[in-house]
């Protein structure tokens, strides 16, 4: 179908913009806040850009960056490098400096236009050109229309970005287009929201300079903030929106009086949204366009009240659209083809990509004039009887396995590839651990060897879990492969025979079996490998889970981790000791398990950490959703997971749990309140706090987001929830709605409840406690007490618990490389970001040695599999750094400092930290201020019946830890974060250490052997430095008494202190100089400490009191003092020298004296 004809003049987009300035110099072209640029300055400015471009050698069809932030300087840099016949290539700044050289890299590009300052540690040896201040005469442009006007990447199936490449033919008809049935004239002010590197700019930006409109440039604050979006369009008289379908819910349309025009496109849009924005009569359009035919080529307008789904509408003018099937035959009406695009908007095709360009843009069979083309969109659509489209989504084989996005043609490329496959067919089916890809290969390899090279040149979840080797693939009459054939073996199919040594041992044979059964694969051999079989960090955690159960031994994953094959997981096995049962707590109050007593004194103690230890998620769900079942569920789930019915109050100092009787769950259904957009309603839900002795500790809210939309949150405190936890509540919520739809059994109760968990680990503890702590302490000792980067901030008095967050990504081709390199050392990829997040923190601080936290997931048994609740604690690693050392190297040692973490499990970090002495801190979290985590677990799913449901991301609502990184593959690509605390380290230096991590993780996977020192940009800050920690805490540090005659309390004060001391910590002793947690104090005996003291001496002590004065006669000194309503002295002498010492870099770990039974029994035993 052909839309409409529509002339367009012969000139390129600089010349229509100086045409204007020409004619009404003094009219707004762009407007912020208070600054104008009117139409003769930009394009004085702009020419001026032009004459210093082509100065630098720059000539028409040449391509120059522009990274500028967001300010009019943007529009005379966009204008500038069009005017001197160059194409532009837009560089967000806001993007790591990492991405900022790989799009430059893939540009080719050798000049860029940006602000010096921040472009020259992205760009390098580039040249950067400022934006000038002056004008120049204007000159008409040496562009054609056949030149290019900009390259835009867009993200390719490979991972690997795309340069869509539009020439000004495509530009001037575009905007031409777009100012016709959008009306724009000199009186239009229009909202310029999209990013540069979104080709809606085109639209909300090109166009209304084209037709002499003023764009009104919305800054980044007014982007993310509808407040400020409203306030800037009332100020501005703007008359014309183009905003992304995302962004519409979020906005009240009373609100924007004065725009008589929405325009939006890029995905779908609901339907409800018609009826919204079209009531007093604005116009509403919907448009649809690849990038690479220059933002549309069909548009909708629609008003009133709408139901259906919004069609992508009509051809536009000079436009053609075809629907095709496989063949490139057109369908008939009613049937589904792919959306086939041709006319004069068409971009030239992709940036030094031919053969792409060949396949995506083909000579147009349609027509008979020589040179037309139609572009291949890959979106499906069929006709609807009145002319317009429905979209139908892609034409590509996309499925999503353990969270990931994956391609199927793609895996069956690689497989053909092989020289000696000759077909390969793969498939997405249902397994024992979840949707998989099985992958059917005509060829005489085996299937040890097709995994190993799929392993070598795919992501993880994209290597299949099962293979079928055959002569050669059934195909149908037609020619094609016969899916229906492959995915019903005949029963004459040859058995599967056993590669390698059978299983020699019952426990072998036992192992066996439950392999077989978790990943299909009947015949296993002794020296077959785990992971390199299709297993991975969840199914492992199942095998563990079920070898506890069918051996009767407490199997750990580590077991499985360093086992690896059949016979290795069996000796582990056989070695193991017997497990005790679960099971032991019928009748009896819950306890709080070592982590969740942590939690709560922190809570209690600390104000500021009131929510930074919230847990968040949310759901969109659209469709016909059951607010009274989603109710019922959500009380089902709660009475099956007992721990979500706790709360934990505390009786003089000690925290217990209460288990509340099963009631209704509330569901409480909000409207998002005016000028609130739905990021802003779920951050301040999440940094809600609960008051853990009262509330229960968990709780969820339905925002309607439209006529069938809505927004399911759900917040709860860490002591009852982990990260985990998310997709067992997903299941049972699912499970739960289906029940109480009458389409499901009910929920079935639990084996065992966390008050369960807690007294088992705690009767596993007692056996291996101390041998594990006296593990931890000889390993840890010598360590560095803090890890502090230089550049930070002055650090608080007190941890704040503050976040703010920075992320990068890396492509798929590094992804790949980078778990290639962890396979191929026995590792994961998780070892390889813990490597390079130790390296950039050594080479940043200047110390080798570090301690970074990680959590452990404590959930081996099988009665817990399946129950909420909080089973995280966390190991303090230790790693130390070699830059004459390969990055192998690194990744190697840091997985056995992952492996040896995990094997001395019965430790809490509590008891290290007082082990150490180390608990008297206030502006810092104890011995591990650096966390690291990596999410090994797939994207939990919600998957409710009847309804369709996405993930929508929560804003961390504080921060525990000074930074944490976080690493987790999704769509095959790794993703990094760090959230940080700002009131410690500011956002540029944050960025800077993830753009470092992000290069070390590139540069090592692709030398891994080549010593770090002499990879690229590891000299950029010297090591070594013992200055670099330049405020670290005041420390205190276990001095013992080194031979000394202890001094005894002297006062009664002191000595009234003392008998507390003795009694609470079960120390026959203590001297007027001991500190109170070099003698065995920890967070709770602190709180019971206070309690007893204000009793004893009717004070009004304070638990930060015993932190700021943690000797017995510093304390008594303080509460003298207090007496006598005198100011305190402050701290002592040895705090000062401590500090002085610590400013040095010199503080490290050392034992603290500890009471000869351990710690105190309500830490060490919460049984």
């Amino acid at each position: 179908m052909n839309g409409p004809h529509l002339p367009y003049p012969e000139l390129c987009l600089p010349d229509l913009v100086a045409g204007h300035a020409q004619r009404r110099p003094d009219a707004p072209a762009v407007v912020q806040g208070d600054l104008t640029l009117s139409y003769g300055d930009l394009v004085g400015r702009a020419s001026a850009l032009a004459a210093s471009l082509c100065a630098h050698g720059i000539a028409p069809d040449d391509l120059v960056g522009v990274c500028v932030d967001r300010r009019p300087d943007l529009v005379v840099a966009l204008l500038g490098v069009q005017a001197a016949g160059a194409g532009y290539v837009p560089l967000d700044p806001a993007l790591p400096p990492q991405r900022l050289r790989e799009l430059s890299a893939e540009a080719r590009l050798h000049v860029i236009v940006g602000t010096p300052t921040a472009a020259t540690e992205a760009f390098g040896d580039l040249t950067v050109l400022g934006v000038p201040a002056e004008t120049a005469p204007w000159q008409p442009t040496p562009a054609t229309l056949s030149t290019t006007a900009y390259a835009m990447f867009t993200s390719g199936s490979t991972g690997q970005p795309k340069g869509a490449v539009i020439e000004h033919r495509a530009l001037t008809e575009k905007v031409t287009n777009i100012a016709d049935f959008a009306n724009y004239s000199g009186a239009t002010r229009c909202l310029a929201f999209a990013s540069i590197g979104f080709d809606a700019s085109v639209a909300d930006l090109l166009a209304p300079l084209a037709a002499g409109s003023t764009v009104v440039l919305a800054g980044d604050a007014e982007r993310a903030d509808p407040t400020g979006l409203y306030r800037v369009c009332a100020e501005q008289d703007v008359d014309v929106v183009v905003l992304p379908p995302p962004i519409l819910p979020l906005l009240d349309p009373d609100r924007l009086p004065g725009v008589r025009l929405v325009m939006t496109g890029g995905e779908a849009t609901g339907p409800e949204q018609v009826g919204r924005w079209t009531e007093g009569g604005r116009r509403f359009i919907s448009v649809y366009g690849p990038t690479e035919a220059t933002v549309l080529v069909t548009w909708f307008e629609g008003s009133g009240s709408w139901t259906r789904p919004i069609p992508i509408g009509k051809p536009a003018a000079n436009h053609r659209i075809h629907l095709v099937d496989d063949s490139l035959r057109e369908v008939g009406p009613g049937e589904i083809g792919e959306v086939l695009a041709g006319g004069p908007g068409l971009g030239r095709g992709y940036l030094f990509d031919p053969a792409l360009t060949a396949q995506r843009f083909i000579p147009d069979p349609f027509t008979e004039q020589p040179g037309q083309r139609l572009y291949r969109t890959g979106d499906l659509a069929r006709w609807l009887p009145d002319g317009s489209l429905e979209f139908l989504g892609r034409a590509d084989r996309q499925v999503k396995i353990r969270g990931q996005r994956i391609e199927l043609g793609e895996v069956e490329a690689v497989l053909r590839r092989h020289p000696e496959v000759g077909n390969a067919s793969v498939q997405a089916r249902g397994g024992p651990a979840g949707q998989e890809l099985v992958a059917y290969v005509a060829t005489g390899l085996d299937v040890a060897d097709l995994r190993a090279y799929c392993a070598r040149l795919l992501p993880a979840a994209a290597v299949p879990a099962r293979m079928f080797t055959m002569a050669a693939l059934p195909i149908t009459i037609n020619g094609k492969i016969d899916t229906e054939r492959l995915a019903a073996p005949t029963a004459a199919e040859p058995a599967p025979t056993l590669q390698g040594e059978a299983p020699a041992t019952d426990t072998e044979r036992l192992i066996a079996q439950a392999w077989a059964v978790l990943l299909d694969e009947p015949a296993v051999g002794r020296d077959a490998d785990f992971f390199d079989h299709g297993g991975h960090s969840i199914t492992a955690m199942r095998l563990v889970a079920d070898l506890r159960e069918r051996l009767g031994r407490d199997i750990a994953i580590e077991d499985v981790l360093i086992g690896r094959t059949l016979r290795g997981i069996a000796a582990r096995a056989d070695a193991a000791a017997e497990a005790s049962p679960a099971t032991v707590t019928r009748g009896r109050p819950p306890a709080l398990s070592p982590a969740q007593q942590r939690l709560w004194f922190l809570d209690r103690y600390f104000h500021a950490a009131a929510s930074a230890y919230n847990v968040a998620f949310a759901e969109r769900l659209t469709g016909p959703l059951d607010i009274a079942a989603l109710a019922a569920a959500l009380t089902a789930v709660a009475d099956r997971q007992q721990i979500l019915r706790w709360r934990i109050p505390d009786t003089d100092g000690v925290p217990y749990a209460v288990v509340d009787p099963p009631t209704l769950v509330p569901l409480p259904v909000r409207e998002l309140a005016p000028g609130t957009d739905l990021a802003t309603h779920l951050a301040a839900g999440a940094a809600t706090p609960f008051t853990l002795a009262t509330d229960t500790l968990w709780r969820a809210e339905l925002i309607r987001t439209g006529a069938d939309e809505h927004v399911l949150a759900v917040y709860a405190h860490h002591a009852v929830f982990d990260g985990w936890s998310q997709s067992l509540f997903y299941a049972d919520l699912a499970a739960a709605y289906r029940a109480v739809l009458g389409d499901g059994a009910p929920l079935p109760p639990l084996p065992a409840t966390y008050g369960d968990y807690v007294a088992w680990r705690a009767d596993r503890s007692r056996r291996r406690a101390e041998q594990d702590l006296n593990w931890w302490l000889e390993h840890l000792t010598g360590a560095p007490v803090v890890v502090e980067l230089p550049g930070g901030r002055d650090r608080p008095a007190e941890q704040t618990f503050s976040s703010a967050t920075v992320t990068t990504r890396l492509d798929r081709a590094a992804t790949a490389a980078l778990t290639d390199l962890a396979a191929g050392l026995g590792a994961t990829p998780a070892a390889a970001v813990l490597a390079a997040f130790a390296l950039v923190l050594a080479r940043r601080t200047g110390h080798p040695d570090l301690v970074i936290g990680t959590p452990t997931v404590d959930r081996r048994a099988a009665d817990f599999e399946h129950m909420v609740g909080f089973f995280i604690e966390i190991a303090p690693l230790r790693l130390r750094q070699a830059p004459e050392a390969g990055f192998a190297e690194h990744v190697r040692a840091a997985w056995e400092e992952l492996l040896a973490a995990l094997a001395h499990p019965e430790a809490p970090v509590e008891r290290i930290v007082g082990g150490f002495g180390l608990g008297g801190l206030l502006d810092r979290s104890p011995l591990v201020q650096v966390l690291f985590n990596m999410y090994t677990f797939d994207e939990p799913k919600l998957d409710l019946a009847g309804l369709g449901s996405e993930p929508v991301p929560v804003a961390a609502p504080g921060s525990p830890f000074d930074l944490t990184l976080y690493g987790v593959t999704r769509d095959g690509q790794l993703r990094v974060e760090i959230v940080f605390n700002p009131d410690v380290y500011g956002t540029s230096l944050m960025a800077a250490v993830l753009g470092e991590v992000e290069q070390m993780l590139r540069a090592g996977a692709a030398d891994p052997q080549q010593p770090v020192s002499q990879l690229p940009g590891w000299t950029a800050i010297p090591a070594g430095r013992p200055g670099d920690v330049t405020r670290a805490a005041r420390v205190k540090r276990a001095v013992g008494r080194s031979g000394a005659i202890p001094e005894r309390p002297a006062t009664a004060t002191e000595r009234q202190i003392a008998s507390v001391w003795c009694n609470v910590l079960g120390v026959p002793e203590v001297a007027a100089t001991d500190s109170f947690f070099d003698v065995g104090g920890g967070s709770l005996a602190v709180a019971v400490v206070q309690r007893q003291l204000n009793r004893l001496l009717g004070t009004n002590l304070r638990v930060v009191d015993l932190f700021r004065h943690p000797t017995v006669r510093t304390l008594a000194t303080h509460l003298d003092d207090a007496r006598a309503s005198t100011e305190s002295s402050g701290d002592s002498a040895e705090d000062a020298a401590v500090e002085r010492a610590a400013r040095r870099g010199a503080v490290r770990l050392q034992r603290a004296r500890r009471r000869p039974t351990g710690e105190p029994a309500l830490e060490e035993d919460p049984a």
